[in-house]
């Protein structure tokens, strides 16, 4: 083993102190303040209440990390990829770093026991989501991490699909919105839903509403499983599918196939394994999500699992549209229209 492998291998076991130290300074607010010019430690230690010594070591790991800059003796100021974690920045990442230095953090401690037992280790399915809702605290978390994630992902993805032909638009399992709000932007003549559990919806409501799509979108509320919205030419389902095995994905795809519009298309936004794994940073993204699904009940799929998923759902997978990011579109349409179509 050369000296570069041996120091490759340290950083990938040792890598979780990143973690931690952002949900940290996250949690405790430390990049807003930066932000505002609060830049000791010891006048942040005073403000927040903590031990000044300790947080003075927590923002030089943050300086170490490249998120803030040590200006002088005791002293801080936010870097440009520290302003990222602000709470107001248009690209935060702040839900993320909250949502992985907890709920994730806990995910990963117990893969053991997912691998020894192949059964999830988290409260999963329909009744771990709406636990989930439940607890504001944690749901506050949860979907404002989904919503940061998603807008980067949405903006690729109408950069490589035609949503302009779409009269109504529904994102199911959409939770706040912030898919929906992307598409009907890239879609001005288009009206949308976001579909999800009702205790989302005041969230969503209010999402929408400061994207500035009061009059364009709606929260509809319910489950999936049991039925899905009628009146839409469009279904859209981003980093749904693989949240579900696959009895529970054939059930939610069914529901999607029946409740369609004539002529209209299911869209799953999802990463598309490899049938083969190669050490690529964007296979390796892909390989991390697959290993989160399997603590929850989930898993991510090759393009023939998920040929023969929506085969079993009543959809057939029409063509697979790569994005500039590591997820793709998969358009499907129902089998009963692609019958109609050949007649």
């Amino acid at each position: 083993m050369t000296a570069d492998a041996r120091l490759r291998v340290n950083e990938m076991i040792t890598g979780c102190w990143r973690t931690q130290v952002i949900h940290e300074a996250v949690r405790l607010g430390l990049p807003d303040r930066l932000a505002a010019g609060q830049g000791g430690s010891a006048e942040l230690a005073a403000a927040l209440q903590v031990d000044a010594d300790a947080l003075y070591r927590l923002l030089r790991a943050l300086a170490a990390l490249g998120l803030a800059q040590h200006t002088g003796d005791h002293q801080f100021a936010l870097t440009a990829d520290g302003a990222v974690l602000c709470v107001d920045h248009p690209e935060s990442l702040r839900g993320v770093a909250l949502h992985w230095g907890d709920r994730q953090w806990k995910s990963f401690g117990l893969l053991g026991r997912a691998i020894d037992t192949g059964r999830s280790q988290m409260q999963a399915g329909s009744e771990g989501f709406a636990v989930l809702q439940r607890d504001p605290a944690q749901a506050e978390v949860f979907n404002r991490a989904m919503a940061e994630q998603s807008l980067r992902i949405a903006r690729a993805a109408v950069r490589a699909y035609d949503f302009g032909r779409f009269a109504n638009i529904l994102d199911v399992g959409g939770g706040l919105g912030a898919v929906l709000s992307v598409l009907l932007q890239a879609a001005p003549q288009a009206q949308g839903a976001s579909f999800d559990l009702p205790d989302v919806g005041p969230g969503a409501e209010h999402y929408l509403r400061q994207a500035g799509l009061s009059e364009r979108a709606a929260f509809i509320g319910g489950s999936f499983f049991e039925a899905v919205p009628q009146g839409f030419d469009c279904h859209v389902l981003k980093y749904i599918v693989h949240d579900w095995d696959d009895e529970h994905s054939r059930q939610l795809l069914t529901q999607c196939a029946r409740a369609l519009q004539p002529g209209g298309v299911v869209l799953l936004i999802e990463q598309v394994l490899p049938e083969r794994v190669t050490p690529d940073p964007a296979v390796a993204g892909m390989v991390r999500g697959d290993l989160i699904m399997l603590n929850i009940g989930g898993r991510e799929r090759t393009e023939a699992e998920y040929r023969t998923l929506l085969a079993e759902a009543g959809l057939t997978l029409t063509r697979i549209v790569p994005t500039d990011t590591p997820f793709s579109v998969i358009e499907a349409i129902p089998v009963w229209t692609q019958g109609t179509q050949g007649a």
